[in-house]
């Protein structure tokens, strides 16, 4: 079955917004993968610096002023951020299947805003990012929007947003000839003052 875009229930929720900020939360994703190899990471260590990354880049972004429809409502762990005066929330889950809080309970910064949508109508929103649980596909962030009684209502899903690395032998530039410098003692020019020894 296919659903509606988000913006079908709310202008504010358009492509170019809901593409920044999933871009927003695959490049602390991908980051974080990269940074955290050591033997000593495991799932918890990078699924916890993910979250606290992607919270703290959303806010920053938000702070910066540059996106003027990107608020911040609530700053704590469960950050509820406004797209537009919309307020979306954000988990590291598994859309078809979601377990995580952030994505089947409306927070209480939330519930306003879900009570005056008509009762068919998305009223709550949450960016859930599908890390390809499977190991086939890459990350992606799905955009889910569901009624007050909880039922998927609309769904958006970005493309898969990664900084290609080329592997393999790469093709270095071609040399320039550059002439050898000529090297010689320096001269003193008549204006110059000698520097005086202090004793």
């Amino acid at each position: 079955m296919t659903l509606p875009l988000p913006s079908t229930f709310n202008h504010n929720l358009s492509h170019d917004r809901l593409e920044f900020i999933a871009r927003l939360l695959l490049d602390e994703l991908y980051a974080t993968e990269d940074d955290l190899t050591r033997p000593t990471d495991n799932g918890y260590t990078r699924g916890c610096t993910t979250f606290m990354r992607q919270r703290n880049r959303i806010i920053a972004e938000a702070l910066t002023g540059q996106q003027p429809w990107l608020t911040i409502v609530n700053s704590g762990n469960d950050l509820v951020f406004a797209l537009g005066g919309v307020p979306c929330r954000f988990s590291n889950d598994d859309p078809a299947n979601p377990s995580k809080v952030a994505v089947l309970t409306a927070n209480r910064y939330q519930t306003e805003f879900l009570e005056f949508a008509p009762a068919t109508d998305a009223g709550r929103f949450c960016f859930v990012i599908d890390r390809g649980y499977n190991g086939a596909d890459e990350p992606r962030v799905e955009f889910l929007g569901f009624t007050a009684n909880d039922t998927l209502a609309c769904r958006w899903v970005s493309g898969t947003i990664r900084v290609l690395r080329v592997e393999g032998k790469q093709a270095l530039p071609q040399a320039v000839e550059v002439a050898k410098p000529v090297v010689a003692p320096k001269r003193r020019d008549d204006g110059d003052v000698a520097e005086e020894s202090v004793q």
